[in-house]
């Protein structure tokens, strides 16, 4: 009886839109050099738009709107990073679900990162719960 390999960690980013994670990743293995990290190659606007033209997204949502975020590694501290906006990292059920989705530790813990902060955010609303993750 063989043991089942874990699935291999990912890097990529990712958003939280209508209740749902959205993620664009790949595996560690296969991530690219940045710095002293490994990440994904593709940004967010960039993935944002090939969803808007394929239909997946409406046109009219911009992709610094809803929250969003970003999972790399640190290749000198040999661990994983989830950088997101403050509406993600305030939600365990969130942050979770992005651990799990992307193959993380279980202890990867999410930073803010003034990078990433949506609309809500930016306006001052962040008690607002219209982006909460269920």
């Amino acid at each position: 009886m063989s043991k089942r390999e874990p699935p291999e960690p990912r890097v990529g980013i990712f958003w939280i839109y209508g209740g749902k994670i959205i993620i664009d990743s790949t595996p560690l293995s296969k991530a690219e050099p940045y710095g002293d990290s490994l990440g994904h190659a593709t940004g967010h606007i960039d993935h944002w738009t090939a969803l808007q033209q394929r239909g997946a997204i409406p046109i009219h949502v911009e992709y610094e709107q809803p929250p969003r975020g970003r999972v790399g590694y640190d290749t000198k501290k040999k661990e994983f990073f989830m950088l997101a906006d403050a509406c993600i990292i305030n939600d365990a059920g969130a942050v979770q679900s992005i651990i799990a989705t992307f193959h993380l530790p279980k202890d990867t813990k999410p930073m803010p990162d003034s990078h990433y902060r949506c609309a809500q955010c930016l306006i001052g609303n962040e008690d607002d719960d219209d982006w909460d993750f269920e």
